[in-house]
């Protein structure tokens, strides 16, 4: 006996419509909170409640933040079960308040409550695994050069004001490297733009790899222009980092489609407190020593 269309249509429908329902159940929310005002490096920062949260301007606290108004540990937010969030001020100089109020204790948390930290506004929030990559992605965007991987400038800028403050506290060292590409011109004009494009992507990989591992801090000035800047270093520390940069660069054996590009690189160094003592005196005096670097030969460190 022939199946009936109607019945194999009817049941086709039954199936679907099972599979729309369990598509419509609600998916597992997490919670998280962003950064939505604050200074530019902090801005867009995003993290996931899945634990006690602390957040200051301690850079080991889960959410480290920028804004000198902040304590170094500042507020705390602690899980209590499914989808609830507690937040309560830890001592903090300047108080924290929830959608402009304060209070003592601690207080619940609901979605799209706002946190209040001195300047800067972090703003609580539950969402499924979809909306937290959303997140991710987007912090991710505007915190990193899109060619290189390393900081965004606003990023670095940030990074670099608070460190000299506290090298400024502690009479620690601070060292500032600019940095700029011998070459790219002429590879730009002979092979195009993509190929200079592609040394710029490689000797930022390399400038970030070593800066990193020396717990800096390293960004893209501009075009093929670095800069990098080594808390608690020294001098003569700084100018040995600042060599194995040019080396690595040197000796990268860049090559695409075929062709081999060698391009290189000169640097220049000051340190804090002996060349300056601001941001920008600091930088002035690594791009004159950039520019002494450049005028002995390029591909060289000049201090």
């Amino acid at each position: 006996m022939k199946d009936d269309p109607k019945d194999r249509f009817e049941h086709t429908c039954t199936v679907e419509l099972k599979v729309s329902e369990l598509d419509l159940d609600r998916p597992e929310r997490k919670a998280f909170l962003t950064v939505i005002r604050g200074r530019g490096a902090d801005l867009g920062r995003s993290i996931e409640i899945a634990r006690p949260v602390i957040i200051g301007r301690d850079p080991a606290c889960d959410m480290p933040l920028n804004d000198p108004g902040v304590s170094w540990h500042h507020a705390r937010i602690t899980p209590g079960g499914t989808e609830l969030y507690h937040v309560s001020d830890m001592g903090s100089t300047n108080g924290t308040r929830v959608n402009g109020h304060c209070f003592e204790g601690a207080w619940q948390l609901r979605p799209g409550e706002k946190i209040f930290v001195c300047e800067t506004v972090v703003r609580f929030s539950l969402a499924d695994a979809m909306e937290l990559g959303f997140q991710r992605e987007v912090a991710q965007l505007v915190s990193t050069d899109p060619l290189t991987g390393l900081e965004a400038k606003r990023v670095f800028d940030d990074a670099l004001d608070q460190a000299l403050a506290t090298a400024g506290r502690s009479g620690r060292p601070l060292s500032v490297l600019m940095m700029d590409m011998d070459g790219i011109k002429a590879i730009n004009d002979t092979h195009g733009h993509l190929f200079g494009a592609h040394c710029i992507q490689t000797a930022g990989r390399l400038i970030g790899e070593i800066v990193s591992a020396e717990r800096g801090h390293a960004c893209r000035f501009g075009g093929d222009e670095f800069t990098a800047f080594l808390p608690g270093t020294g001098k003569a520390r700084a100018s040995e980092i600042a060599g194995r940069i040019r080396e690595a660069v040197d000796s990268a054996g860049m090559r695409r489609e075929g062709v081999d590009l060698h391009p290189t690189i000169s640097i220049g160094l000051a340190t804090f407190p002996e060349d300056a003592e601001t941001v920008l005196d600091m930088v002035a005096a690594a791009d004159e020593a950039l520019y002494r670097a450049k005028a002995k030969g390029k591909n060289r460190v000049s201090t």
